[in-house]
């Protein structure tokens, strides 16, 4: 789900579409408020919002599209916000004891 910057509660502002074109200046000065949804006859058409937003926006999408490519970006990221990387990790090693394909098992037949 996409988040706005607005605060929990808020709903975006509505306007039709005259009511924006006469009120341009002041609408486009409100859009770091939050986001305006322009309408007209029942059915949203636009949306105003802030140059700040819209970047945030599209650098979230365009991460969640990277692939591959943005899936480790976001791992390097995270690995950073947690102290570095697992170059140092090291697990301990695993005693295994594998089983001969080819024995035969025995069975307790009925």
């Amino acid at each position: 789900m996409i988040q706005t910057n607005l605060s929990p509660g808020r709903h975006p502002r509505r306007i039709g579409v005259a009511e924006a074109k006469s009120r341009l200046s002041e609408l486009l000065r409100d859009a770091a408020a939050g986001p305006t949804i322009i309408h007209s006859r029942g059915r949203d058409l636009a949306v105003v919002l802030a140059v700040e937003e819209y970047d945030r926006l599209a650098t979230e999408h365009t991460a969640l599209r990277g692939g591959g490519g943005g899936f480790l970006e976001r791992v390097d990221r995270l690995k950073q916000r947690h102290g570095g990387g697992t170059e140092d990790f090291r697990p301990p090693r695993l005693r295994l004891n594998p089983l001969d394909p080819f024995a035969r098992r025995s069975r307790a037949r009925r």
